[in-house]
């Protein structure tokens, strides 16, 4: 027995050397292809649906979506990031017009003009009295800054002094609520939404990002600075934190899960690959990239050795192993 344990220790030291002999610098790129190849041509052989039903991963896109929270550091993380990315940004000499382009802007606008709930978003403004009376605040103020401006002192004197200040404040009110009603009127008459004069303000958006596209990026320090991205991103965090425990949520995960196995279920998955555009040449340069250095570490630290010893020793133990050691 003793006899037989130890052929099948010197076994277990020989396919050991043997996998370390694989995996030296210089063989290890070869072997990373020859598997990677070898996967991919299995991968024809298989369906998404054949390895992964949609009931498994509904349960888990709702584990990591819904139920698990996600740890304090996250936030911390995400604001030490914004801050490099900001300072590195701002600090660029580039123009906002070469991190922007103006196609996407004309695209952007476009389909902004394009779509219903713009128009009806215009339509419900000039329904919406808070609104109306700023406006019509705004332009009394105007108003009366021009006037001011342009009537001589002496005669402002003389106004102010035969007209009683009630009759005054009595004339300011009906004046604000005739411009509310004429701002109502303008702001509803589809006229303004016409056509050419949508094209009208699609030419004056363009034309006010052109003039800012120009401006170097650090001019936006001026607009917004690191401390308001982070605050926005809480808000939107915190926002993000409710909203997955919603029902809502919840049914449109399942509905996007349900739509992608609809779609891919039957496709090979070598065939799901190669729909999202990942090439074999992308495969093996990451595998190339990362693999070697990691297998080395494993190495060097003995953790590869102990790992195959921990799952062939069991092996080499079996009565039925040395069974065939003893023919």
């Amino acid at each position: 027995m003793a006899n037989k344990q130890e052929k099948a220790d010197r076994l277990l030291d020989a396919l050991v050397a043997h996998v370390h002999e694989t995996l030296e610098p210089g063989r290890i790129d070869g072997w990373l292809e020859g598997e990677l190849d070898f996967l991919l041509e299995q991968a024809e052989r298989l369906t998404l649906g054949e390895m992964v039903s949609a009931e498994q991963v509904r349960l888990t896109a709702r584990k990591y979506a819904i139920e698990v929270e996600l740890g304090g550091g996250i936030p911390e993380l995400v604001g030490e990031m914004v801050e490099r990315f900001y300072d590195h940004g701002i600090r660029t000499r580039r123009r906002v017009g070469e991190v922007v382009d103006e196609a996407t802007v004309v695209a952007l606008v476009d389909k902004l003009l394009e779509v219903p709930l713009s128009r009806q978003g215009i339509g419900w403004l000039s329904r919406n009295p808070v609104l109306l009376a700023v406006l019509a605040g705004g332009t009394q103020l105007g108003l009366k800054t021009w006037l001011h401006q342009g009537v001589p002192g002496p005669v402002r004197g003389l106004i102010d002094r035969r007209v009683p200040p009630r009759w005054r404040a009595g004339l300011e009110l009906r004046v604000q609520d005739w411009l509310q009603e004429r701002l109502a009127a303008l702001l509803a008459d589809p006229w303004l939404y016409s056509d050419d004069n949508l094209g009208a303000l699609r030419e004056l958006v363009l034309v006010a990002w052109q003039e800012f596209a120009e401006r170097p990026l650090e001019d936006l320090r001026d607009l917004l600075d690191s401390e308001d991205i982070q605050e926005l991103f809480v808000i939107g965090y915190d926002f993000w934190r409710e909203f997955r425990h919603s029902d809502y949520f919840a049914t449109q995960l399942d509905a996007g899960v349900d739509a992608f196995f609809d779609k891919y279920a039957d496709l090979t998955l070598r065939e799901l690959i190669d729909e999202v555009g990942l090439t074999r040449e992308h495969l093996l340069d990451d595998a190339l990239r990362f693999g070697p250095p990691a297998v080395q570490r494993l190495k060097e630290k003995g953790m590869l050795e102990d790992w195959l010893r921990r799952q062939l020793e069991p092996f080499f133990a079996k009565p039925e192993t040395l069974a065939i050691l003893d023919d």
